[in-house]
């Protein structure tokens, strides 16, 4: 299924329905760390999280740490990887270092940042469709492989939650996901689509319906009300 017959859609360009489309199929495709069958099952639990009702109850209670029980899972996922799902999908301006630091010690570092990073990938897309009203994509159907599980050279720590690469040319936000290259780059692919479009940006070339003033401002509005760190 894609999303290139409504006109809403069209309208804004071939080159970000193109994009999502990629993106999408590429998330089914066997990871560093998790099997194409492990990530796709990761996709549903995101969706899951939103009518999950230990989800709901956390999100109405003034800790998500006062609530306990179990999650509405649909996956056989681990129960730690399912934790991180359904709250980086649903409650993440609440997560904290402690807690990252048990489901890591559990799951390890390295399947951590590539079940964040899937989880952030997704939820662009589906919110993008959300937005316009659009129905949600069919997760996509899982690929065959088997996860290399190869720490890439380069990284360590930096002070952050996660290792990351240890070259200071790129901010912190830039490098978060830099310990799972392969995922990092869709990532990277949607933002260019979304946000920069190419050289563009940092050449400071724009031809928009909007000004820079007025993306950057949009920018800050939808970062301060999703509680974003930056």
């Amino acid at each position: 299924m894609t999303l290139t017959e409504p006109e809403t859609y069209i309208e804004l360009g071939a080159p970000l329905t193109d994009t999502h489309d990629s993106v999408w199929q590429r998330l089914g495709q066997c990871g560093t760390w998790w099997s194409g069958k492990e990530r796709v099952a990761a996709m549903a639990e995101v969706r899951q999280a939103f009518c999950c009702a230990l989800c709901i109850e956390r999100l109405e209670a003034l800790s998500p740490m006062m609530i306990r029980g179990e999650h509405d899972s649909v996956s056989d996922l681990p129960r730690e990887a399912v934790d991180l799902i359904h709250r980086l999908a649903t409650d993440p301006g609440r997560l904290s270092k402690e807690w990252a630091l048990l489901v890591i010690e559990s799951i390890g570092e390295e399947p951590y940042v590539e079940l964040a990073t899937l989880v952030c990938v997704q939820y662009v897309i589906d919110s993008f469709a959300r937005s316009l009203g659009l129905p949600l994509r069919e997760l996509p159907e899982p690929q065959p492989g088997e996860p290399d599980r190869v720490r890439p050279e380069g990284v360590g720590d930096v002070g952050a939650w996660v290792s990351q690469t240890v070259e200071k040319s790129l901010a912190n936000v830039s490098r978060a996901a830099s310990l799972v290259p392969a995922t990092e780059d869709l990532w990277r692919e949607l933002v260019q689509a979304h946000y920069s479009r190419g050289p563009q940006f940092a050449d400071l070339v724009w031809d928009r319906a909007l000004s820079r003033p007025q993306v950057e401002l949009l920018a800050s509005t939808v970062s301060a009300l999703n509680e974003c760190f930056y």
